[in-house]
């Protein structure tokens, strides 16, 4: 019998858990589910006098971008965390059949010389028990869910080449946090967002980013940027309406 069930298939980016955790832990699901409530509730315009200027960021398209690419990861089972006066000691504990937290060692971010903007907040690790396997070619980034952060933690993000991820290797990718509200008790329920996921294709993005041109504008891009203004001062949202693409 196999030990590996899929869990879905979306753009040859795979999800699979162990036959056991199948049916018991949060699936991931496409990051465009977890849009909050705040946002659905927000008009498009604000109600008052000067209707050409009172759009709200609900009429922002690259804000609803951010949230809505790629996967959310939720984590796989309750946890209850209490934190001291000022979140630098924590006790964490869990029902589950498996490890959710582990601690990470201070020195491994932080020195008394150049601490880290965390300190004294310790470094820790969320345990994930979904499998993701990312197409030859891709890396996988990892950030805090984008324009809807939870207060009482924050994921690190990173980014994992697909060797790591089924084209050589297959391994679970954990995610280190910090822990950010002191005095603190309470339990982060299973199904929690912990990181959103955004396949990069490594030709496209990566290899590009590694050089970098910066000259004084053109007189072909000033009239350009010119003319942009003057269109942006004709039309109050000339981005979303005339380039976005819907996603």
């Amino acid at each position: 019998m196999n030990p590996l069930k899929s869990l879905f298939k979306s753009n040859e980016v795979e999800f699979f858990c162990e036959e056991e955790d199948y049916g018991v832990i949060p699936e991931p699901y496409p990051a465009r589910k977890l849009i909050p409530d705040w946002y659905k509730a927000l008009p498009p315009k604000l109600e008052k006098k000067d209707l050409l200027r009172n759009s709200t960021i609900k009429r922002c398209a690259p804000f609803l971008d951010a949230m809505t690419v790629g996967w959310i990861i939720p984590l796989a089972a309750d946890v209850e965390i209490i934190t001291n006066s000022d979140a630098s000691g924590l006790d964490y504990k869990w029902i589950f059949h498996k490890t959710m937290i582990e601690n990470h060692n201070p020195d491994q971010i932080s020195t008394s010389k150049c601490p880290h903007h965390s300190a004294p907040k310790p470094p820790l690790k969320f345990l994930n028990y979904i499998y993701i396997k990312m197409p030859p070619g891709y890396s996988a980034l990892f950030v805090p869910p984008l324009n809807r952060p939870d207060p009482r933690f924050t994921c690190i993000s990173g980014l994992v080449d697909d060797g790591y991820m089924g084209t050589d290797d297959l391994s679970y990718i954990n995610f280190p946090f910090f822990f950010n509200i002191p005095s603190y008790t309470g339990i982060i329920k299973a199904g929690t967002p912990l990181v959103q996921l955004i396949p990069i294709k490594r030709d496209h993005v990566l290899e590009q980013s590694r050089k970098i041109e910066f000259n004084k504008i053109s007189k072909e891009n000033k009239k350009k940027v010119e003319k942009t203004i003057r269109r942006r001062s004709s039309h109050e949202s000339l981005y979303r309406d005339k380039h976005w693409v819907r996603k």
